[in-house]
């Protein structure tokens, strides 16, 4: 049986080895310009693809698409947020973001959770890397500080883990600062769990700007995802793509980001003692931190390859496609006329 090749609309400029290699996966990548709303609608209706991955103009990919009902992939990156990608977002069966610090900033502006899916080989390495040669404003360069950046908004993030396991280590490295980039209802308990042990002035609660954020990740002595459930995502992957040395908990994605002590380390969720243990190890011996760092930079460049982006993309396309009705079906249908009843 001759292979089906499926037909995907890109909307926007595609990379052509991830197009090249997505061949082999039987789908074939052909460009649109989405700046014509009616060019586009046009574009669709001739080559009649399976799905439309819009890269650019998100909105009006998505108009078109529902119009003519195809199903819409919504690829976005830190210079997509706004309203008309959050919109775009709504109409979409998926919305790919490469981190999950993009993710949960689409997220907070309405973006339905259930569809909007992190794939790490999209993430924007170079750009990351460039972005962390700026050094951010808000760290004191005399300090050592430890991070984690993801929304204050509920038990299952960690955070209160990661307040006793850094005042455990705290207490006895005065130069050591923790940094919890992010904001939301727990915000205020966890400024006070830190007011009670003595330490408010050591626990700093605040967001950081996404543009700020692989600078702040880069120059930490350690990134710390304490999460206690894989239903909570955090932004791993992008502190990992800047060479980060981290610490994370062993739930959700954490373990196939990390191979333990190679580009990262993971610890027992819900066990600040272990977590303790590990952090002092890491921000004691900064050779090692900064060899596993390089590690995980270079696992991030060799995740970000074409033939492991087409490979992601491939099965999100599967999930999704839905093969165009031919105009002929190969099925004979009698005509009705001059037909009589016995």
């Amino acid at each position: 049986m001759r292979n089906l090749i499926r037909k995907i609309a890109f909307v926007g400029v595609p990379d052509l080895a991830v197009a090249a290699s997505l061949r082999e996966y039987g789908y074939r990548v052909e460009a649109l310009d989405g700046e014509s709303t009616v060019g586009l609608a046009r574009g669709l209706y001739e080559l009649k693809p399976a799905v439309v991955h819009a890269r650019k103009n998100h909105l009006k990919a998505a108009i078109v698409a529902r119009l003519m009902d195809v199903p819409l992939i919504v690829q976005a990156g830190r210079e997509d947020l706004g309203r008309l990608t959050v919109h775009a977002a709504r109409l979409a069966a998926r919305t790919l973001c490469g981190g999950a610090a993009v993710r949960e900033a689409l997220i907070g502006q309405g973006a339905p959770g259930s569809t909007v899916c992190v794939l790490r080989s999209l993430m924007e390495v170079d750009s990351d890397q460039r972005a962390a040669a700026v050094f951010p404003p808000m760290l004191d360069p005399a300090l050592r500080w430890v991070v984690a950046a993801s929304p204050c908004d509920g038990p299952d993030r960690g955070h209160q883990d990661l307040i006793l396991a850094f005042l455990s280590v705290a207490r006895t490295r005065p130069r050591l600062k923790l940094l919890i980039a992010g904001e939301g209802c727990d915000g205020k308990r966890l400024r006070d769990q830190a007011q009670a042990a003595g330490m408010l002035n050591r626990v700093v609660v605040h967001p950081v700007s996404l543009e700020q954020l692989p600078a702040v990740f880069a120059r930490a002595a350690a990134v710390v995802g304490p999460g206690r459930s894989g239903n909570v995502p955090d932004p791993i992957p992008e502190a990992l793509a800047v060479g980060a040395p981290v610490i994370a908990t062993a739930t959700g994605s954490h373990p196939t980001w990390i191979r333990e002590g190679r580009t990262g380390w993971l610890v027992p969720p819900r066990s600040p003692a272990a977590l303790a243990a590990r952090l002092a190890q890491v921000v004691d011996d900064a050779a090692t931190a900064k060899r596993v760092g390089e590690n995980a930079r270079l696992a991030a460049l060799e995740l970000a390859a074409p033939r492991a982006v087409a490979q992601e993309l491939a099965r999100c396309y599967t999930a999704i496609a839905r093969v165009p009705a031919q105009a002929r079906t190969g099925i004979y249908l009698p005509a009705q006329r001059g037909f009589s009843r016995a």
